[in-house]
């Protein structure tokens, strides 16, 4: 589990923190999920490019 040492009361930027450690756990454990070949990895990546830029649009 990962852990955040909270300064001078601020709980806000404690918690910004801890979400990105999350975060950046949730995808590294995800991208170890299975073994996806060279050119499946590519697809997916291709396609979450897409997402990203869909959402940026708006």
């Amino acid at each position: 589990m990962a852990k955040v040492i909270v300064k001078d009361d601020n709980l806000n930027d404690a918690m910004k923190k801890f979400t990105r450690i999350m975060i950046e756990t949730r995808k590294v454990a995800r991208a170890h999920e299975y073994y996806l070949r060279p050119g499946l990895k590519a697809k997916e990546k291709q396609k979450a490019a897409a997402r990203y830029r869909s959402k940026k649009k708006y």
